[in-house]
């Protein structure tokens, strides 16, 4: 019954709805009828032989005029039939953007460096229309350490504003954010930032996490970070913690799979001002590419998928928008179309129809 007036709610509209206030008058009238109706019907004779008291007598002509009104009201409001069609509409959901700003990151091996791509393919999330008003984004940014740039929200431009923002820093002096990638330390602050967002909107004090499907965690990374024995535990800990929360982890792997040596980074800055030479020391050597071994490992653990950016050609839009819709809930509604057909013509011939009837009935 519901399900039916709520169909009838959706799909009639009014032209002018101020007319449908003479209802409520009709209703009145109706009410004092049957109450008139009742009384004669309590105070009538006791039937007796031969006699003819019919049931409702004369009394029909008022229920039928007030019928009558009833339906010159509706006609004057001018309703008018809304074409729908049977659609399915999908939910909202939360995606977590984390990116990997350590310095491989800042490396140009695919012209364009790695975190410039990593900030276009993030973008593309609102750029090519992936998420929906009712979407909530956050960001977090991990290098050593791991910083939450956006909470979870619907602010479109906020999350645009400060993904734009990220890039290496202008010097290289006295700060070691970037050299090193500890992602065990990521996907903690992850998880215990939307526990901490959760438990505020929730309101309750005895606040538990639970597992839920209509959220998901992009990781964009070169996958080129050493995991120790601590970082394994730790790492361990939150992928299990990130199970139990229902929470899947969709990397995007840039980089080139021959590498590059990682001092390249230098070029960018000048020696002696923004770096000092014992850094130029400690980078001689090193080489970084894509791994995918590390990415494999986090998608193995969570039930995600990946995806491989070995050229700045490739676009991750396809898959970002798989994975994103992949995490919908599915409802079945009434889409309202634009087609619209008058019905106060027929309203009005029902309406005629009734007076007549009383007509012939009294």
């Amino acid at each position: 019954m519901d399900a039916i007036t709520s169909l009838f709610r959706d799909s009639v509209e009014f032209a002018n709805p101020e007319y449908l206030a003479i209802v409520p008058i009709a209703g009145l009238l109706l009410a004092f009828g049957l109450v008139v109706f009742a009384l004669r019907l309590q105070l009538r004779p006791a039937r007796s032989e031969g006699s003819n008291y019919p049931l409702f007598g004369h009394i029909k002509f008022w229920f039928f005029a007030i019928a009558a009104l009833t339906l010159v009201a509706v006609a004057a409001a001018r309703p008018f039939w809304v074409y729908g069609a049977s659609s399915f509409k999908r939910g909202d959901v939360d995606v977590i953007v984390a990116v990997d700003a350590s310095a491989s990151m800042w490396v140009k091996d695919l012209g364009p460096s790695r975190l410039d791509l990593a900030v276009r393919e993030a973008l593309s999330l609102y750029t090519q229309d992936l998420l929906t008003p009712g979407d909530r984004t956050a960001v977090f940014v991990w290098g050593t350490t791991a910083l939450r740039r956006v909470h979870l929200s619907s602010n479109a431009e906020r999350f645009v504003e400060e993904v734009g923002r990220i890039g290496p820093p202008l010097t290289l002096s006295g700060d070691a954010f970037p050299w090193d990638s500890d992602i065990a330390t990521a996907f903690e602050s992850i998880y215990l930032s939307l526990d901490n967002q959760d438990r505020f909107e929730s309101g309750e004090d005895d606040w538990q996490p639970e597992e839920r499907s209509d959220r998901l965690v992009l990781l964009f990374t070169d996958g080129d970070f050493l995991i120790d024995a601590e970082q394994r535990s730790r790492l361990d800990i939150a992928l299990g913690e990130f199970n139990r929360r229902g929470l899947a982890i969709y990397p995007i792997g840039i980089g080139s799979r021959t590498g590059v040596n990682v001092d390249t980074v230098l070029l960018d800055y000048i020696r002696g001002v923004d770096y000092d030479e014992t850094l130029e020391a400690d980078l001689d050597g090193q080489r970084t590419r894509l791994e995918q071994d590390g990415i494999n490992m986090v998608v193995q653990r969570t039930g995600g998928r990946t995806f491989s950016m070995d050229s700045q050609q490739l676009e991750s839009a396809n898959f970002l928008r798989n994975v994103v819709d992949s995490h919908r809930s599915i409802s079945f509604q009434l889409i309202p179309s634009d087609d619209k057909q008058e019905v106060w013509q027929w309203v009005v011939m029902l309406a005629i129809l009734m007076f007549v009837v009383a007509m012939l009935l009294y």
